[in-house]
């Protein structure tokens, strides 16, 4: 290999070090725990939304990324499965359910680098309604949090969850 080659390799290396280290320390300054919340105002009654948040085995179907649902047997009477993309799988559980009105599904996996719940509130709306999902997530790595922060958002994993179930109920 030529002597420039080297160097090109060399200096590809730092850099990806560089902005290694440097989003670990942005990282660090950040909170590991988050707060963001979505909504949208819909057509349909909270029943027939609730319906669609709660039919887990059809999530594969309008969620896009999600490739497949395996239900779990429940764990101290919750409802729990778990969910397989293109970066592996995470178990959910339900946390609380008071339907058709409030959901709370939280991360039931202990050995990820992130954690946390998503609350549905279905408020009626005339003939429809409104649903509200506040993310209240944990993000325990520096690097996990600097790219969720800075590169990602926050509040992406809801607006994405929300457009896909919109499209769902159009």
């Amino acid at each position: 290999m030529s002597r420039w080659l080297w160097i090109g390799a060399g200096a590809v290396v730092a850099v990806g070090a560089g902005a290694a280290v440097a989003a670990a320390a942005a990282g660090r300054r950040l909170p590991v725990e988050h707060v963001t919340e979505g909504g949208l105002d819909l057509a349909q009654p909270p029943g027939a939304v609730w319906d669609v948040l709660t039919d887990i085995d059809l999530y594969p179907a309008w969620r896009p990324g999600l490739s497949q649902v395996e239900r779990l047997p429940a764990a101290g009477g919750r409802v729990r499965w778990r969910e397989y993309d293109r970066h592996g799988h995470t178990t959910y559980e339900v946390v609380e359910s008071e339907a058709p009105h409030r959901l709370v599904t939280g991360i039931a996996d202990q050995d990820l680098p992130y954690g946390g719940t998503w609350t549905y509130t279905l408020t009626p709306a005339g003939e429809g309604c409104t649903l509200t999902v506040t993310e209240r997530g944990e993000v325990y790595r520096p690097v996990y949090r600097a790219v969720s922060h800075y590169v990602l958002g926050e509040d992406s994993s809801v607006h994405r969850y929300l457009g896909a179930l919109a499209h769902r109920l159009a």
